[in-house]
């Protein structure tokens, strides 16, 4: 009985953690390695949101390459908007879809994706 007791508070001591890592992760997304430690992290769910792609913002060359930034208003499945900083190493394709995973703060990766395969909310504010 008393490793029973033992093994659920170390559960619940560690679910602890997790929750009090999530809560300061989500409100330091200033930080770097805040970012990259969240990935660790259960708990925190990245989203998804949906952008039509335009023109670069900046392009920087970076000697074997160059580096486009672009900024657009991205909406999740719900229609709410977030105005989302991306970048690529190559120049995107005009009028097209990306789907972006977003987590604390971080554009996290995108693949361009049909219209039809965006949700209905997120397509209204898309069009």
């Amino acid at each position: 009985m008393k490793i029973i007791y033992t093994i659920l508070s170390i559960i619940v001591v560690i679910f602890l953690a997790l929750l009090g890592w999530k809560f300061y992760a989500e409100s330091h997304t200033d930080s770097q390695s805040v970012r990259d430690l969240a990935d660790f992290n259960p708990l925190i769910r990245g989203e998804n949101y949906y952008v039509e792609t335009s023109t670069p913002k900046s392009a920087e060359d970076l000697g074997k390459g160059t580096l486009y930034k672009y900024q657009a208003k991205a909406y999740n499945e719900d229609g709410k908007e977030k105005d989302l900083e991306y970048t690529a190493t190559k120049k995107l394709k005009k009028e097209r879809y990306l789907k972006i995973k977003y987590k604390v703060g971080e554009v996290k990766s995108f693949e361009e994706v049909s219209f039809s395969d965006i949700p209905k909310k997120a397509k209204a504010q898309l069009k």
